[in-house]
């Protein structure tokens, strides 16, 4: 594994102590119920991306390289960069398994080189968390080959995606705190806003930007049903923050009432949400290339 000799200061160093000690441990550990709830986005960026065998692609924020190893498996070669060194350590374990031509990469996209020249760009759920997005797909793009495309999801609004607030509704309704979380500016649903996405995308210097919703349910919980679904909703870090603020009884008591709701959304054991994502593609000085 190939890591960036820095210390975890400057401008994402919050986010990088974050997924390396809390979220990176976490998504590893729950590797099986995140693939199978974001199978549906996965397909579908994968799809959208069309990588071609011999192409160069990037892939922002891998994680544990669900995305990067499925354009690989079409014949790309995949770099992918995080700034969690537990996700890349395992990114590098499922390729390593998968003999495809994929590598990885610690390190943080939006200050560090991250080589190229690419003919792709992409990334599932990995481009919001930037506290300078605009800078960030700046230093993409650099690693970008003229007329090079870029392709990959990111979160709508909360309010169109109830599979993310359900815990912390009963939460906040149990600790009788009614105040409306702010306006993201970092984290998942920091694209939620297509005008401003739109705005970061241009001044980076993309061009040809093309945003689409992508709506499909999820499957939460893994092989573990309404008790998994439950464990999963409560584990998020806006879950974890409201726990923190509450006595020892207040997980059970949330628990209890989150299976009461998920059981009325469980078919065959198995708990579906509706989730809303924006498809995003835009190239660079000119248009995507056909497909």
């Amino acid at each position: 594994m190939r890591s960036v000799d820095r210390e975890n200061s400057g401008a994402n160093a919050d986010q990088a102590k974050y997924w390396a000690e809390h979220g990176g441990p976490s998504w590893v550990r729950d590797e099986v119920v995140y693939d199978m709830m974001l199978a549906p986005f996965n397909h579908l960026l994968v799809e959208a991306l069309a990588a071609r065998p011999g192409e160069r692609v990037l892939d922002v924020g891998c994680g544990f390289g669900s995305t990067a190893l499925a354009v690989a498996a079409a014949g790309a070669s995949v770099h992918g960069v995080d700034i969690s060194p537990p996700m890349v350590r395992r990114a590098e374990e499922r390729s390593a398994a998968a003999l495809v031509g994929a590598t990885f990469t610690v390190g943080d996209a939006q200050e560090d080189s991250l080589g190229g020249p690419y003919d792709a760009v992409t990334s599932r759920f990995g481009v919001m968390f930037f506290a300078d997005p605009i800078r960030a797909f700046r230093n993409v793009a650099q690693a970008t080959r003229h007329g090079g495309r870029l392709v990959f999801v990111c979160w709508q609004p909360l309010d169109r995606n109830p599979w993310m607030s359900a815990a912390s509704d009963v939460l906040k309704a149990l600790l009788e705190d009614p105040t409306p979380p702010p306006p993201a500016s970092v984290g998942p649903f920091a694209f939620g806003d297509t005008a401003y996405l739109d705005h970061v995308l241009t001044n980076a210097g993309w061009n040809s930007i093309s945003i689409a919703a992508a709506e499909t349910p999820i499957r939460m919980g893994g092989n573990d049903g309404v008790a998994g679904a439950v464990d999963h909703a409560l584990s998020s870090s806006a879950a974890r923050a409201l726990l923190s603020t509450g006595d020892d009884t207040l997980q059970a008591r949330a628990a209890v009432i989150l299976e009461e709701r998920f059981q009325a959304l469980s078919i065959n054991g198995q708990v579906s949400f509706p989730a809303a994502a924006w498809l995003v593609s835009a190239a660079l000085g000119g248009r995507t290339q056909d497909t």
